[in-house]
Order: C-alpha cells, then sequence, then structure tokens
C-alpha cells in the first residue's frame, strides 16, 4: 500500500471513530455540550449565547456529524481505492476488490447530490445485485434506487468501520 494511502485510511478512521464517540456521548450522558464563553477569531467576536444549542439541536448534530464522516469515509477510501488498485477496480475480476469498490461507491453517491438528505441512486449495472465484503457486510441492492438512505441496508455504522479495516488489511496482503 502506498504511504499516502495509508495516511489517508488512518485520517478516515480517526474522523469516523471520532464522530461515533461524540455521538454516544450526547446520546448516552444527560449533560449538555460545553461551550466556550466568548470564541475570538481575527475580527470576530461571537459568545456562548451565539454558539449554544439545546439538546435536541446537539442530538441532531451528532447525527449531522455521523453522516458527515460516513461521507468523508467513503469520498476518501473511492479515491484510495482508485489510486491503488485503478479505475477498474468495479470491474474487478477479484471478488472482494469488486464488492469493496462498489459499497464504498454507492454509499459515496448516496449522500453526493444531497449530503443532509442521502437517497440511494443505484445505477442499472448495480441493481438487483448483493456485494459482500466476507464478515463485515453485505448490500443488497434490490428496491435500494431512491429510497432514503439507512444505514441498516448494510448493516449499521460499525460495518462501515470493519469495511474501512478490511479495506486495510486487503491492500496490505
Amino acid at each position: 500500500m502506498k504511504k499516502e494511502s495509508k495516511a489517508k485510511l488512518d485520517l478516515a478512521e480517526l474522523f469516523y471513530k471520532f464522530a461515533l464517540g461524540i455521538s454516544a456521548h450526547i446520546m448516552l450522558i444527560d449533560k449538555p455540550l460545553e461551550y466556550y464563553g466568548q470564541f475570538a477569531f481575527g475580527k470576530h467576536i461571537v459568545d456562548e449565547k451565539e454558539l449554544k444549542l439545546n439538546r435536541k439541536q446537539e442530538k441532531m448534530g451528532s447525527a449531522i456529524l455521523e453522516d458527515v464522516s460516513t461521507y468523508m469515509m467513503m469520498l476518501q477510501l473511492n479515491e484510495i481505492l482508485v489510486d491503488e488498485w485503478g479505475l477498474q477496480s468495479l470491474e474487478s475480476k477479484d471478488d472482494e476488490i469488486k464488492s469493496i469498490s462498489q459499497v464504498v461507491r454507492l454509499i459515496r453517491n448516496a449522500f453526493a447530490h444531497d449530503p443532509f438528505n442521502p437517497i440511494w441512486r443505484i445505477p442499472n449495472y448495480a441493481k438487483n445485485q448483493e456485494y459482500v465484503i466476507p464478515d463485515v457486510l453485505t448490500l443488497k441492492t434490490h428496491e435500494l434506487d431512491g429510497k432514503k438512505f439507512d444505514r441498516m441496508d448494510y448493516g449499521g455504522p460499525l460495518a462501515l468501520l470493519r469495511s474501512l479495516q478490511y479495506t486495510r488489511n486487503k491492500l496490505e496482503s
């Protein structure tokens, strides 16, 4: 694996874990976040009143952060896969490479046009398929096209973390 690819994978994993950690903290601990009393940058100054969110907004923000981290991870993984395996990875003879590439591309595309309201956009060649990353996840594209993105369609957030780790192992082998 290229040194740059490893660094990008590490950053994608770090950001994704951070988002999951922040989300867990906000959802599980019944304590609001702490905000700066005052924050200044350059000529701009804001106080806590301008920055502070209520609990409902914090929970919504944590869900958005999870979605953004999912999109960022898939965007970065796609670039790494192209760098490492080339543009033809979607048509690879290796079923694992093909599945990893398809899952990454399909999730990335779901977020690409409307990141705050991701929708599955399944191209004709990928409809009615099953993409399997062994012992990690299965994405069945039957009836997904046009459906609101739901992380349970592929097994949830930890399935994506394991997919990244699986991809790293595959690239290192």
